[in-house]
């Protein structure tokens, strides 16, 4: 597929991932990286080998309940069929331990959000050590400079592994399940009802 019409899918489904998270009505706002206010702080660079920049495709503020005024980002596949998207998760993964490992990072949740899900086999263990470890691994260039394989382990931080581990989330949506969420006039009540009861 020509990278333009790749640019327009993936940009179709950050727009449509958006849209859905907020009709979910425990996202407080929202931006993708796009948005020329916030793409700056959303962009991140690999702190070893090329030092290329990177970012994910949404930011965000959760609202309610154990989530209330927490920061997450996601990545977005408008996957309609299984592809290399396995391949894109664990470069994903290894972008979130980057993330984390800022002194100053404000993510308390990464969000996966496909339409297809991947790598069925390992479908429990995506959101494990386990996964993000083999990242990091597969990565390592990119994040721990020009060492031995044998060497990457010592160089992992596990506690930071465990602690973006805990903070993984694997969303998987389709095209009806996009339709089957509260409408945009009882989305606008219940908001109307937060601004007057002072919650928002």
């Amino acid at each position: 597929m020509p990278g333009e019409d790749l640019h327009e899918i993936g940009a179709d489904g950050a727009r449509r991932a958006k849209e859905w998270l907020e009709a979910t009505t425990r996202v407080k706002a929202s931006w993708t990286n796009t948005d020329r206010k916030w793409s700056r702080r959303m962009t991140f660079h690999w702190p070893a080998g090329k030092q290329t920049q990177f970012s994910l495709d949404l930011g965000g503020l959760l609202c309610g309940g154990d989530f209330d005024n927490d920061i997450f980002m996601a990545e977005c596949k408008k996957y309609s069929a299984p592809g290399d998207q396995g391949t894109h998760y664990l470069s994903y993964l290894a972008k979130c331990y980057v993330i984390a490992s800022q002194p100053q990072c404000m993510v308390d949740h990464f969000m996966w959000i496909t339409w297809c899900p991947f790598n069925v086999h390992d479908w429990n263990k995506l959101l494990s050590k386990e996964w993000l470890e083999k990242a990091l691994h597969k990565h390592s260039a990119d994040i721990f400079g020009d060492i031995a394989p044998e060497d990457v382990e010592s160089h992992i931080d596990n506690e930071l592994v465990g602690w973006v581990a805990d903070r993984l989330w694997m969303i998987v949506l389709s095209d009806k399940q996009e339709q089957l969420v509260i409408t945009r006039e009882h989305r606008a009540l219940i908001q109307k009802h937060e601004v007057l009861e002072g919650v928002r």
